[in-house]
């Protein structure tokens, strides 16, 4: 989740992106162009996560995803989010999600997740 887009603002990636490899190209394009974004740690972080969840489960479907808002902020901002979870989901009709940010909004972005989907850890 990448309220801001940076995603899309500094490494011209566009987001939803859903997949490992998509996740882990767009996570060397944002390092690459700015090597202190924390965006691209959170990006990372969540591949990292998802190969932990997957070894050795054969019982639960996982997949990695990252949304973005927008550089404009506020409902702006929020709409976008929305319409990438919704497509997200519509992608991937996941039960529940785990949620990797920077840290940054997240007191602002954990509602709009949740009125679609259970956040079943942070």
């Amino acid at each position: 989740m990448d309220r801001d887009n940076d995603i899309g603002n500094k490494a011209s990636v566009r987001t939803p992106i859903v997949g490992r490899e998509d996740m882990v190209d767009a996570a060397a394009k944002l390092g690459l162009k700015d090597p202190e974004e924390a965006d691209a740690n959170a990006l990372f972080g969540a591949v990292k996560l998802y190969d932990a969840l997957n070894i050795g489960r054969r019982d639960e479907e996982y997949e990695v995803a990252a949304i973005a808002g927008s550089e404009l902020g506020d409902v702006t901002a929020d709409r976008k989010l929305t319409d990438e979870l919704k497509e997200t989901l519509s992608r991937f009709p996941a039960k529940d999600v785990v949620l990797v940010t920077d840290g940054f909004a997240d007191e602002t972005v954990i509602p709009i997740i949740q009125s679609h989907v259970p956040i079943m850890s942070v």
